[in-house]
C-alpha cells in the first residue's frame, strides 16, 4: 500500500508539472569534422517545436572554425542564426538573430565517464519588428557521458548523459530582459554509442528562462544526434 501510495504521489506531481509547463520537442544534430591535427570544423543544426508539438517554432544554425591547443582544450570562432516564429489564431509573428560567439572547451575523462566544460561569449543581434538590438550573453556548459552497459574503452555501449547550462546577459541587458539571468537548462537522457564517432541521445531538458512577464518554465523531449570524422 505505501509503494502504491508513492506512485499515485509521483504521478500526481508530474501531471501537475505537465500540466503548468510548457511542452514541447527538439531534434539536435551537432557534427565535428576534422581538417588537420590542429583545425576543426563545428556545426549544429536543431529544430523547436512549439507547445504540445502543435507546430515548428524555430530553427538553429550554427557553425565555427575550432584552433585545438591540445587533445583536451580548444578555442573556436563562430556563427549562428536562430530563427523562430508563433502563431496566434490566423496571425504569424516571426523573429531573427544573428549571433557572433567565442568559445572555450576542454574535454576531459574520470575513469569511464567522459566530461566537457564549455564556455562561450554571443553577441547577439536581435531582429523583431523593422528594428535590431544588440546584447552580449555568456554561457558556461557542463557535461558527463557515464557508461552503463558499454565494452571496456567505451567505444560502444548505452550510457546516461548529464549536462546543464547557464546563461547570463553581461551587456545591455535592456534588450533582452533587463536580468542578469537570461536561462538554465537542465537535460538528462539515455543514449547509445555506435563507435567512437556517432552517439545517439534521448533525453528530458527542463528548461527555465527569463522573460520581461517574468519566469517561463518548459519541459523538452530532446533527440540528440553526434557525430566525429
Amino acid at each position: 500500500m505505501k509503494q502504491l501510495g508513492v506512485i499515485i504521489l509521483i504521478l500526481c506531481c508530474t501531471n501537475h508539472l505537465f500540466a503548468q509547463f510548457e511542452n514541447a520537442g527538439w531534434i539536435f544534430i551537432s557534427h565535428k569534422q576534422s581538417l588537420s591535427e590542429k583545425l576543426d570544423i563545428r556545426a549544429d543544426f536543431q529544430l523547436r517545436s512549439a507547445d504540445k508539438l502543435s507546430y515548428l517554432s524555430g530553427i538553429l544554425l550554427r557553425g565555427a572554425l575550432s584552433y585545438n591547443l591540445n587533445k583536451q582544450n580548444s578555442i573556436a570562432l563562430g556563427y549562428a542564426y536562430l530563427g523562430s516564429w508563433e502563431y496566434e489564431q490566423d496571425f504569424k509573428t516571426s523573429s531573427g538573430e544573428q549571433r557572433i560567439f567565442e568559445q572555450y572547451l576542454n574535454q576531459h575523462s574520470f575513469g569511464e565517464i567522459e566530461g566537457s566544460l564549455r564556455l562561450r561569449l554571443e553577441q547577439r543581434f536581435m531582429q523583431e519588428g523593422g528594428e535590431t538590438n544588440f546584447s552580449q550573453r555568456g554561457r558556461i556548459f557542463l557535461s558527463a557521458q557515464i557508461p552503463i552497459l558499454a565494452n571496456e574503452d567505451f567505444s560502444k555501449g548505452i550510457y546516461t548523459g548529464l549536462q546543464d547550462e547557464f546563461f547570463m546577459n553581461l551587456q545591455k541587458k535592456e534588450n533582452v530582459n533587463g536580468s542578469f539571468f537570461d536561462q538554465n537548462r537542465l537535460f538528462a537522457s539515455l543514449g547509445y554509442r555506435w563507435n567512437k564517432k556517432i552517439d545517439t541521445e534521448f533525453g528530458y531538458m527542463y528548461w527555465r528562462q527569463k522573460e520581461e512577464a517574468g519566469i517561463i518554465n518548459r519541459n523538452i523531449w530532446q533527440l540528440m544526434i553526434t557525430t566525429s570524422f
